[in-house]
């Protein structure tokens, strides 16, 4: 235990002596400090939530590239300046050095990155709290930025299910027309392909005059904070361009208890003892910049959540020209309900980068106990693309022909091994005041450091472990 604490010391102080502590705090300090001040224009929202999420990116990103550098230096410069031979002649074992040196580097970073991050959040209180906001923009911010909500999604129908039924029949169709059908694997794969995008641009189509209802469940009962729903409705296409003013009303679910006599309500949830009422939630159509977040609050005494725990939000389309309006199933419409506070929730965000660290300081002293500076580096940084360039391609909708089908085959094998960096991308959701749940994070610990980095760890240990030092003479 002596030698280990000795060479993570060692490994701290030459990183010190180094200037590389310091050169990275300077980088931080400017990042956090220069970034926001470049920020302008829009809301005092949008300003505080735009600053925390370049402020965070930019920290993660700097500290990224340094974990790579860093633990691929500190391996290799004991080997290339043969301190290493000298320490291996004691009674040391090579595990305990490798352990030493990724120990080290994990608490320059996490150091760097606790110091970047307090400053971050020192920041950002100190433009909320000192900032000539409106009351009416104070409180959004409080509620929609510098909080932690739990995000409560929408049903949806089974896409998959329903693209094969709507290919079944589209394909019988045409056989009884007498249109010959081609019926190879790559064919299919095609024609299914274009039917399940067509049946999501169905099931996110709103059309003019026409009214679309959602069904959140699994809300908790006796809610006594406001619940918000937050949506982004898109006019002709969902992109982001050529998009405009539209109009909109929304309306929420209040569950009443049945009345035999009456029975008139506007939509029948089929529950044995209530009904569900629709009440909008503004007198007239609201106007809303399509392609852009809104939120709207339900307050608790409005009593949306019905006895089995669901919502029902419903959206008409009133938009002036008749277009239609698309309610894509990533952006919503989503509930959010408070959980937790701002400063819990950005420390979860912290334990996500540094956990993303972790892993690729160790794979830095991986590589670099294996092989030398340069090609450790080389090695890291296309392990890193091909995880990035999997996730791509597995996203991809429309494939072109055998070069993309091999392409997606061989992506979907490298994520079987590699670590996408964008798993570990949570800047977006703290910025947006989404609750972090410590499931996801327990899930990339298991999923990724468990259950791919560590036994990766294990084998250029071993590897390491098994290095001929004499074979290696720099001239």
């Amino acid at each position: 235990m002596r030698s280990f604490s000795a060479i993570v010391k060692l490994t701290c102080r030459h990183a010190l002596r180094s200037h590389i502590f310091h050169l990275l705090l300077g980088v931080l300090i400017f990042a956090v400090t220069f970034i926001p001040g470049t920020v302008g224009g829009g809301t005092a929202g949008d300003f505080i939530r735009v600053s925390l999420l370049y402020s965070l990116w930019a920290v993660s990103l700097i500290l990224a590239l340094s974990s790579i550098w860093l633990g691929c230096f500190v391996m290799t410069t004991d080997v290339d300046s043969y301190q290493l031979h000298m320490i291996v002649s004691k009674p040391v074992s090579k595990v305990v050095i490798w352990l030493a040196k990724w120990t080290g580097v994990n608490l320059i970073n996490l150091a760097l990155l606790i110091l970047s991050g307090l400053l971050i959040y020192g920041i950002i209180l100190y433009r909320y709290n000192n900032g000539d906001f409106p009351k009416e923009e104070r409180e959004k911010i409080r509620n929609e930025v510098m909080v932690g909500r739990r995000v409560y999604s929408a049903e949806r129908p089974d896409f998959d299910l329903l693209s094969r039924e709507v290919l079944r029949r589209r394909v019988a169709r045409l056989r009884l027309q007498g249109t010959a059908v081609d019926t190879s694997p790559a064919s299919q794969e095609k024609m299914l392909k274009d039917v399940r995008r067509e049946v999501v641009t169905a099931d996110s189509e709103l059309k003019s005059r026409q009214r679309k209802i959602w069904r959140f469940p699994g809300l908790p009962e006796g809610i006594a904070t406001p619940i918000y729903l937050r949506y982004r409705p898109y006019i002709g296409k969902v992109a982001s361009e050529d998009q405009r003013m539209t109009r909109v009303l929304l309306c929420a679910g209040v569950p009443r208890q049945k009345e035999p006599a009456k029975g008139n309500s506007v939509f029948d949830a089929k529950q044995a003892n209530y009904d569900i009422y629709m009440i909008p939630l503004s007198q007239n159509p609201e106007q809303v910049m399509s392609g852009e977040f809104h939120e709207k609050e339900l307050r608790p005494e409005w009593k949306v959540v019905a006895p089995d725990g669901s919502v029902v939000i419903s959206a008409e389309n009133f938009d002036p020209s008749g277009s239609s309006q698309f309610y894509q199933p990533a952006d919503g419409p989503k509930l959010l309900i408070r959980a937790v506070g701002f400063f819990e929730n950005y420390m979860r965000a912290v334990l996500v980068i540094a956990l993303e660290l972790i892993i690729l300081s160790g794979f830095a002293c991986s590589f670099g106990g294996c092989m030398s500076m340069p090609v450790a580096v080389f090695v890291e940084a296309g392990y890193l693309l091909f995880g990035s360039f999997a996730v791509y391609m597995t996203g991809l909708t429309y494939l072109a022909g055998a070069a993309d089908r091999f392409g997606v085959f061989i992506a979907k094998l490298l994520l079987v091994v590699v670590i996408p960096l964008q798993a570990f991308e949570v800047t977006g959701a703290v910025a947006s005041g989404e609750l972090l749940e410590w499931s996801f994070i327990w899930t990339l610990f298991w999923y990724y450091f468990l259950c791919r980095a560590l036994p990766l760890f294990l084998l250029c240990i071993w590897i390491y472990r098994k290095r001929e030092l004499g074979l290696i003479i720099r001239k």
